[in-house]
């Protein structure tokens, strides 16, 4: 994909577009899900949603992978009780 394309694209969206995306609703269940899952299982699991890429992984060619790794050190994922965070990016 064009480098200029890619990066409007990801620029064109922002907190709303994630609000509208997830509706309290939908985040309601998510939440509901991860609860469910963490009694079964000892992992801790953390949800991260973004509209879009921030402009430096975009100038840069990075993947949501990449942003994926980035924010799963970032907010701490890693550092739970037993060391054993999950984070869906």
């Amino acid at each position: 994909m064009n480098r200029w394309l890619r990066i409007f694209k990801h620029r064109w969206l922002d907190e709303t577009d994630t609000a509208r995306a997830l509706a309290a609703e939908a985040l309601a269940r998510l939440e509901a899900r991860v609860v469910v899952s963490e009694r079964r299982q000892s992992g801790e699991i953390r949800l991260c949603v973004e509209a879009g890429l921030p402009l430096s992984y975009l100038w840069r060619g990075a993947t949501p992978r990449q942003r994926a790794i980035a924010m799963f050190g970032k907010l701490r994922v890693w550092d739970t009780e037993a060391n054993n965070g999950v984070l869906i990016y």
